[in-house]
């Protein structure tokens, strides 16, 4: 009779659409769809043939990565059922062919041929638990096996006992270390512990204040000296060739007074009147510190050795470095900033007789020198620790990044913890490139591990050969998609599921460090506070950065609301099947080297229900399923957006999106010319450059290409018409609304002449306003310099006739000043609602002021400066609030001299380069992205993929 389970797994096949391949699923040369190995005894043993083999619906899940957006990388996950009617895989079998050789966390790892002749590892891990099973014949026996990755048995490791700088110092302890006091006793002890088991511990004198400094960020507390001298006795060692102490030293900002001994260093006497001990102390001349040598008697021995750096208020790693030269000795004082990482060294030779092995070590002893100056005993305000005595003179950067590890970048700090422990370290990006972190905890590594990366943002990952690897943020940004996935031709294994919900989003966020907190808060836009509440967490995020400066704070709470923001749906999971016949080779070689961050696309989705736009996500991590019929993946995945177009500052390619822009009227399916505005209380315009074209913008679900911006109007009268101003470069014909005769308005010379041949009786020239708002541009002069009385030219808007207008005037009196006036004009009533004389300014007939007029709203302001002038005063000279007017009306021009004036008739008010640079209009290729329709004014239109700077 055939088997039942062909017959289902071919039902199974058929009712999820999938094709049934003739063998396996053909991903290895012997028909396995996976290779399963055990490590027994140190060698890789293949235990395929025992995987898969109970039944035809046996399969091995895995899950690695990320579970889902918002949360961190937790350990990679499989499951598998092996044959084990043999016993081999009961670990405490004695008669197994694996007994005592595997058990908890023997590694297992899962392969399949990566198309390059080579292998894909899916799982690399540690069993976790093997669970034995039969049915009641005892024919059918196996064992259920579950493995993990090795974050799983890294998260369960003990926090360290130790400060980092202690066990930077001893894991490993270096075999020229001969005395190590770390100093970092608790208050109570009688005694400074030695960290050797060789070493005697430290006593002291007088009382001292144990664990009363803390702001060595790589040490616990430290004690304060400031009424004890401390002693530490070297056990015996060999007589070396070279001698070095260091310690780390804390000096008080006030100083200390004159010839204070920090640091007296005995050597067992090598002869008579030979060097037997060294003082480092404090010279009040220049606040640094000097060394000296003596013989036993406390006589001087040669010349003394004085530093440059001035040590107040410093905190110190002090290196002093003893080794012989010939009949001579080298000294070296050292001095290591630990905040800045800045070295300073002084060095000489003396002619002295030869070393000996160190002694003892003493901090703020009395001076013992028989020349002055002579220090008493103790420091006051001086703390010191993590003391060493050494053979051999070794390098002051020894320590790297645990002697201060504030500042350390995340990158460096996974790098090196992985380091510290054995694990296996691989990256994405460049390490350096990542945020400077505060403090090292003292936590598990994983623990530390993990706050870095929350930090800087990127994402941890296991690696093969259990191993982490760290993919930085910065590498996330801007990537070309490493897979795509066509809808349309049949790539996916399940439909996807377009998610529109709250679950991820955060508009507010608070971010802390060290006691201080910035928040950042989206208001606008469709998913900001003013439109959807309040959403973020209520404690904010804890971060370890190296400052809590509060733009760095702010800038990390603005790049969460951006991810928090996204305006989008999510496709939380995508599935492919390899065994599909739609999968290519090449497109199997790429799904199965999809790393965590990588960007995959999915292109040509279906129906009108859906956007039309191209789906892109960022995979996360991933669930596979592997049967003898198919190996399926399911990518977790996000939004890939917020990590696109994402640049830096200056950045030439950069395309920083507009603060709100909506258009102005209507517009058909086919139009191409768009009529837009700031958003209301907006003000930035689209860029006029023709380098910044083309774009794409986004308005009402529609993507076009702008392929030209210009300003609403725009003349600069390089045409000659008569009677009138004709037509300007861009923009609707001019109107002569009013005042004068025909022949009192023309275009020549490069200008718009309003020619005032009468007095009393202003000339208007003007184009029908698409709306009320308005920012316009003018320059203005007269042909002549005003008599008896003054000449005016204005840039009008709101002008609903001769009588009632808002006005930028520029009064050309007769002393040759020109005043600046913002005007209401309500049926010939005037009223200024503000003024400003230009300072320095003696105006010259045919010499242009430049005038800038913007109203939105309610609010009016003006500015007037030299036209000459390459740059336009950032400050606005008049302003004022008045809505009388509120209608569009026109926008234009106003002339007029007044009685009392004594011109020629042949005066003129002349213009040039005028321009209504808002409103603009986006010349436009439509339909982008396959959406056509009408589009209505006041819909919103923004760029479509706007570059965000970097954190």
């Amino acid at each position: 009779m055939p088997s039942v389970a062909p017959l289902v797994a071919g039902v199974w096949r058929r009712l999820a659409n999938l094709p049934a391949p003739t063998a396996g699923s053909g991903e290895a040369s012997n028909g396995q769809p996976v290779q399963v190995e055990l490590l027994v005894a140190g060698v890789w043993v293949d235990i395929t043939g025992y995987t898969l083999v109970r039944d035809d619906s046996g399969r091995i899940n895995i899950t690695s990565g990320i579970r889902d957006e918002g949360s961190q990388t937790q350990a990679g996950t499989a499951s598998l059922q092996l044959d084990n009617r043999d016993g081999r895989f009961t670990p405490r079998n004695p008669s197994g062919a694996y007994y005592t050789l595997i058990g908890r966390n023997t590694p297992l790892r899962v392969s399949v041929p990566d198309g390059l002749g080579g292998k894909s590892y899916r799982m690399w891990g540690e069993v976790s638990e093997w669970a034995s099973g039969w049915d009641a014949t005892g024919t059918d026996v196996w064992s259920d096996v579950s493995v993990n990755g090795i974050l799983q048995r890294l998260a369960q490791g003990p926090a360290p006992e130790r400060s980092v700088i202690y066990g930077a110092v001893t894991d490993p302890l270096a075999s020229t270390v001969v005395a190590y006091w770390p100093f970092e006793d608790a208050s109570g002890a009688t005694q400074l512990e030695s960290a050797l088991t060789t070493g005697s511990p430290a006593t002291w004198s007088g009382t001292l204040a144990l664990a009363s400094y803390d702001l060595f960020a790589a040490s616990d507390p430290l004690p304060d000296l400031t009424a004890a001298a401390v002693y530490g006795g070297v056990a015996k060692y060999g007589d070396p060739t070279a001698s070095q102490v260091r310690f780390l030293a804390a000096i008080p900002k006030a100083g200390l007074s004159d010839g204070k001994v920090v640091c007296a260093i005995d050597q067992v006497d090598y002869s008579a009147g030979s060097a037997q001990f060294w003082e480092l102390y404090y010279a009040a001349t220049g606040n640094t510190l000097t060394l000296r040598q003596h013989a036993s008697d406390g006589t001087a021995l040669g010349v003394e050795l004085p530093h440059t750096l001035d040590v107040r208020g410093r905190r110190l790693y002090v290196s002093v470095e003893l080794e012989e030269s010939g009949t001579g000795i080298t000294r070296a004082v050292r001095l290591t900033d630990v905040t800045t990482g800045a070295v300073v060294a002084v060095s000489d030779t003396v002619a002295v007789t030869q070393l000996t092995r160190v002694a003892s070590v003493q901090f703020g002893p009395a001076s013992r020198s028989v020349v002055g100056p002579i220090g008493t005993q103790y420091l006051p305000g001086v703390t010191v620790g993590h003391v060493t005595v050494e053979n051999a003179i070794t390098a002051t950067t020894a320590l790297g990044a645990r002697l201060n590890p504030i500042g350390e970048t995340a990158g460096r700090r996974i790098q090196r913890l992985c380091g510290e422990d054995a694990i296996p370290f691989e990256w994405i990006g460049e390490l350096d490139d990542t945020v400077p972190l505060g403090a090292q905890p003292k936590q598990n590594p994983i623990s530390v591990i993990q706050e870095a990366v929350l930090a800087d943002g990127g994402m941890l990952y296991e690696t093969s050969e259990r191993g982490l690897g760290y993919r930085t943020r910065a590498s996330l940004y801007n990537q070309t998609p490493a897979l795509v996935l066509d809808y349309a031709g049949f790539n996916l294994a399940e439909v996807p599921v377009p998610v529109e919900d709250d679950r991820y989003l955060q508009n507010r966020v608070v971010v802390t460090v060290n006691g201080v907190s910035e928040t950042y808060e989206e208001t606008s836009g469709t998913l900001g506070t003013g439109q959807v509440g309040t959403y973020g967490e209520t404690s904010g995020v804890t971060l370890n950065l190296a400052t809590p400066a509060a733009a760095t704070l702010r800038d990390q709470a603005a790049w969460r609301v951006h991810l928090g923001t996204v305006d989008e749906a999510r496709y939380p999971k995508i599935a492919v099947n390899l065994a599909h016949p739609s999968i290519t080779p090449d497109m199997r070689r790429a799904i199965l080297a999809l790393r965590i961050g990588d960007r995959m696309q999915i292109v040509n989705m279906p129906g009108a229900w859906l956007p039309p736009d191209t789906v892109d996500l960022l995979v996360l991590g991933r669930d596979e399923s592997i049967s003898r019929f198919m190996h399926t993946l399911t990518f977790v995945c996000a939004p890939a957006s917020p990590y696109n177009s994402v640049g830096v500052v200056d950045d030439p390619n950069a395309r920083i999106d507009i603060d709100g822009s909506q258009l102005l009227t209507d517009v058909t399916s086919a139009g191409t010319s768009l009529t837009v505005v700031p958003s209301a209380g907006k003000s930035m315009l689209w860029t006029t450059a023709a380098a910044d074209w083309p774009f794409d913008a986004r308005m009402g679900g529609e993507v076009v290409r702008v392929t030209a911006v210009t300003g609403w109007l725009s003349d600069t009268f390089t045409r000659t018409v008569s009677s009138s101003w004709g037509t300007p470069d861009v923009g609707s014909a001019w109107s002569t609304v009013g005042g004068g005769v025909a022949s009192d308005y023309a275009v020549n010379a490069g200008v718009g002449v309003h020619t005032l041949s009468t007095v009393d009786d202003s000339r208007r020239t003007a184009v029908t306003a698409p709306g009320p708002d308005f920012d316009i541009y003018s320059d203005i002069t007269t042909s002549a310099l005003a008599l008896g009385d003054s000449l005016y030219g204005a840039v009008t808007a709101r002008m609903q006739d001769a009588s009632t207008m808002y006005m930028a005037r520029l009064e050309f009196t007769t002393s040759n000043t020109i005043v600046l006036a913002l005007r209401r004009l309500v049926a010939d009533a005037a009223t200024d609602l503000g003024t400003y004389t230009l300072p320095g300014v003696t105006h010259v007939a045919g010499t242009f002021i430049r005038v800038r007029f913007q109203g939105s709203g309610s609010t009016l302001k003006a500015k007037a400066w030299l036209a000459t002038d390459a740059v336009e005063p950032p400050e606005w000279h008049a302003s004022g609030s008045d809505s009388a007017i509120s209608s569009a009306y026109f926008l234009g021009t106003r002339s007029v001299r007044i009685t009392g004036n004594t011109n020629a008739a042949s005066v003129a008010i002349q213009y040039d380069n005028y321009q209504v640079v808002n409103p603009q209009t986006l010349t436009v290729t439509r339909s982008i992205n396959g959406v056509a329709k009408a589009q209505s004014a006041g819909t919103d239109i923004r760029l479509a993929t706007p570059t965000y700077v970097a954190l």
